[in-house]
């Protein structure tokens, strides 16, 4: 009995998917340098904007946008501007609002610069460092 427990234990442990998340979401592939003084919870939205940017994901940068601005053909638009530009190296500059942060981003060779502004994701709970992005149209 003692070694069909061990046995079905080993089992469960061979099976379990050690892959670090940084590389099942695309953040470990990124050339970001990182200047200001981000949180935790910023810099891995941010991160996770810029990967989905570069894998020209629409449906998983639209995940990580908030609810009033996650459309669709949003992320569409973001990933038609911005794809091409994620593929090189990135700089973001954070900025800390009390509860927001706002972050541009610059790619080299590229002239214009990427502006997030990142909300807490849960209004009931602003400082939890839970952020989502808010796409912006005029950028």
């Amino acid at each position: 009995m003692g070694a069909l427990v061990l046995l079905l234990g080993g089992c469960d442990a061979l099976s379990t998917d050690k892959t670090p998340d940084r590389v099942k979401d695309g953040t470990a592939e990124l050339d970001l340098t990182v200047t200001g003084r981000p949180t935790p919870g910023s810099l891995a939205t941010t991160e996770h904007v810029l990967a989905r940017l570069k894998a020209r994901d629409a449906d998983g940068l639209a995940e990580v946008a908030g609810e009033d601005s996650g459309t669709e053909d949003e992320a569409k638009r973001w990933v038609a501007r911005w794809g091409d530009a994620a593929q090189r190296p990135a700089t973001a500059d954070f900025a800390l609002g009390e509860q927001e942060a706002s972050v541009d981003v610059r790619f080299a060779g590229e002239r214009s610069r990427l502006s997030l502004l990142l909300m807490p994701k849960d209004e009931e709970t602003p400082y939890n460092d839970r952020f989502v992005v808010l796409f912006q149209k005029d950028r």
